[in-house]
């Protein structure tokens, strides 16, 4: 087979800083700055201060991992005989091999779409983030959701649709 290499979007991924950024300024924003409003609980002020950080420092922190990709000169996803190589995202799962996939599905979270693939090594994939925050994630991903891995399309040159059509072809090739 040959290999098929699924390249990162720069514009994708500056989109996404941006967004990020968006969240940042809004949580400054609740914290600081929001008007009093006639929902009381909205008036308290350790809960907005609250909302506010929380946002800050989840997207903040979103932001950052997310513009590591501007500068990568990898791959998003490369599909050979060997399995799936995910580098799509800030939480790697590295090579998915096929033999480990049990099957691969779609899922949509927060109106976000997702390539699930459900693998017979979870642990495997979870003790490969060496990262405490990306590892918390994975585990939270396996724990909500039955995998560690999910491949989002949101930082490739490619659409979701198609990315799930290649895989799930490629998946059923070797089965």
């Amino acid at each position: 087979m040959k290999e098929k290499i699924i390249e990162i979007s720069k514009i994708k991924i500056i989109g996404l800083i941006g967004l990020s950024l968006i969240f940042v300024f809004l949580g400054i924003w609740i914290a600081y700055y929001a008007p009093v409003v006639k929902i009381e609980i909205l008036n308290n002020t350790i809960l907005r201060k609250s909302i506010g950080f929380l946002s800050i420092l989840f997207f903040g922190i979103m932001g950052i991992l997310i513009s590591k990709k501007l500068f990568e000169n990898k791959y998003g996803i490369k599909i050979n005989d060997n399995g799936i190589y995910d580098n799509s995202t800030a939480i790697n799962s590295g090579l998915i091999k096929w033999e480990n996939i049990e099957r691969i599905e779609k899922s949509k979270v927060v109106n976000q779409n997702f390539i699930r693939i459900i693998v017979n090594n979870p642990n495997e994939f979870i003790e490969r983030q060496t990262n405490l925050l990306t590892r918390k994630n994975v585990e939270t991903n396996f724990k909500k959701f039955g995998s560690p891995i999910q491949i989002s399309a949101n930082g490739l040159k490619i659409r979701f649709n198609d990315l799930y059509e290649l895989i799930t072809e490629e998946f059923k090739n070797r089965k």
